[in-house]
């Protein structure tokens, strides 16, 4: 054998026998295939319809467009007898009419260049084996009819399918005589503009945009693909957009199913104007908090933006349930000071002093690293180091977030506690930090820096720490509860219930003493499970040692058991 010198690009004639394999036999498909017809045909209405015959069920499309001047070209795999202008336009592929394949399909059309009807019936078995099919006369006087025969999951399928395709479609749809409901693809938009034969419109809207969404409408023909969105920095929202395509042949569907769009440049393009799109939207929204790298992509594209609204977030310790990041008010217009995100625990003990007043001089303000590179965020001073200074009976250490106590620590009883915390002046500051010290009155250290088990947190009071019992649990819950989320543990309710209660014995047991501490705990036992079984309007006493109660009624009852 020997090699051919040139050799060219074909189809093979084998591709009839996998006709029925290009489109995914539903009638979604059909109708979205026919109705594009339609609509080149120069049709000014579209009408589906269903009725039963000879114990068939037939679905009819029927349009007032041109109609098919040679039936020949309706059923040539890749040839769509389109004119120039439209295959210019639209790049039709000569394959939506093979939807239909495997069904026995009538269809009825007007020929203008011969003056007259024809009608030629496909056997569910001709599409794929090319036998002559015969052309009758017919006395349709102007557009196309097809009549489908109908798969039963296509009966069932057929209103949702045809109101599905009307929706965003630019002509009257009738289904069995009635108009169906139709919509502008970007009615709802804050914004629209023209684009290369497009239409861009811009919305607002949730963060999260689902890769299913449909985003391009092709003259009711819609598809997901992914297109640019943007998210303001502590918003709860984002802006997206989506495309009305008009006349825009750059612009092209994967085929033969049209699902998806194809990853070209003009795509790549349309992404670009898109983003730029949204910028300008924003821009005339008023002031943003877009994050700085927003902000100079926006610049990029030609968009050019004031700086991000120049306030934050008052700052809030953050407990360790869920890493719960708690907003204060926004602050603005006023001396502010950065703090950034500490662990639980630290934040949770430093906060007792530092949200009383002014301590460091301004008001403190949740970072939010979006926003650096902006002149006047860069401007702010902010928290360097948060510390605590411990001195007791076992010596002097530092405690940082992130660090473990030092070996023989022990929960009780200290001599002094210190909060440290440096301010750095702003951003460019190449001096000596600024350094603030505050008396301090509890620190809770989790062995690892941030655990919700109790016997593996130290936690430090002073001698003269006035904290309650009840302020004291309800610090160790905010600074160290976190739940198990594995499936095998319990609800968040009961998980919780759980480290209330022991916080509470901690507490009691390092303020009140381990006896009172173990009082309290057998209250919270009784009053847990027991109080409730108490008759409304009797008292009973209990009597209790290890391994033995005794209950009894108070004086004037006479029952009395024993456990």
């Amino acid at each position: 054998m020997s090699l051919p010198a040139t050799i060219q690009t074909a189809v093979g004639q084998s591709i009839l026998g996998k006709i029925t394999r290009l489109y995914n036999n539903s009638v979604a498909d059909v109708l979205s295939e026919m109705l594009q017809n339609c609509r080149r045909a120069g049709a000014t209405r579209v009408d589906i319809d269903s009725f039963e015959l000879a114990d068939r069920q037939i679905l009819v499309i029927r349009d007032d467009g041109s109609g098919i001047d040679d039936p020949a070209k309706l059923v040539t795999l890749g040839d769509s007898g389109w004119d120039n202008a439209i295959v210019h336009r639209e790049d039709p592929a000569g394959m939506g009419v093979f939807s239909l394949a495997g069904h026995r399909v009538e269809i009825r059309s007007f020929s203008p260049a011969a003056g007259k009807g024809w009608c030629v019936t496909v056997a569910p078995d001709a599409w794929e084996s090319g036998v002559p099919l015969a052309i009758e006369p017919c006395s349709i006087a102007r557009g196309t009819e097809i009549l489908i025969d109908m798969p039963a999951a296509w009966a069932s399928a057929l209103p949702a399918a045809a109101a599905t395709a009307a929706t965003f479609y630019p002509l009257p749809v009738h289904f069995q005589g009635e108009r169906c409901a139709q919509r502008d693809f970007l009615a709802e938009a804050r914004r629209v503009e023209p684009w290369n034969g497009c239409r861009i419109g811009i919305f607002r809207g949730r963060n999260y945009r689902s890769p299913t969404e449909v985003s391009i409408n092709f003259h009711g023909l819609t598809v997901s693909c992914p297109l640019p969105s943007v998210s303001e920095v502590d918003g709860d929202g984002c802006w997206y957009v989506r495309v009305d395509i008009m006349d825009a042949p750059a612009l092209q569907l994967v085929l033969p199913a049209r699902k998806e769009m194809v990853q070209n440049a003009a795509l790549d393009e349309l992404r670009e104007a898109a983003e730029a799109a949204i910028y300008r939207a924003i821009a005339i929204s008023g002031s943003h908090r877009l994050a700085h790298e927003q902000w100079q992509r926006a610049h990029a594209l030609g968009v050019i933006l004031p700086e991000a609204a120049p306030w934050l977030s008052g700052w809030l310790p953050r407990t360790a349930d869920a890493d719960g990041t708690l907003l204060g008010d926004p602050v603005a217009g006023t001396a502010m000071i950065l703090v950034p995100c500490e662990e639980p625990p630290i934040e949770q003990c430093a906060g007792r002093i530092l949200c009383e007043g002014l301590p460091l001089g301004g008001t403190l303000v949740r970072e939010v690293a979006g926003f650096e590179g902006y002149g006047w965020y860069d401007a702010l001073p902010r928290v360097s180091d948060i510390s605590f200074n411990v001195e007791s009976d076992a010596g002097i250490y530092v405690y940082r977030g992130g660090e473990s106590p030092p070996p023989g620590i022990e929960s009780g009883r200290v001599t002094r506690i210190t909060l440290d915390v440096a301010v750095k002046p702003s951003a460019s500051a190449t001096g000596d930090d600024n350094r603030h010290s505050f008396t301090a009155d509890v620190l809770i250290a989790p062995d690892d820096g941030w655990y919700s088990d109790l016997d593996q947190t130290v936690i430090l009071l002073t001698q003269d720490s006035v904290i309650t019992p009840h302020e004291l649990a309800s610090l160790i819950e905010d600074a160290c509860f976190t739940p198990g989320d594995d499936s095998g543990d319990d609800s968040w309710d009961t998980q919780h219930s759980y480290f209330e209660k022991r916080a509470r014995h901690v507490a009691n047991e390092l303020l009140l003493g381990e006896e009172t501490a173990i009082l309290e705990r057998i209250r919270d036992v009784l009053l847990d499970e027991v109080s409730w079984l108490v008759p409304e309007g009797r008292r009973v006493t209990i009597l209790a040692e290890r391994g033995q109660m005794t209950l009894s009624y108070v004086p004037g009852e006479d029952a009395v058991m024993s456990a």
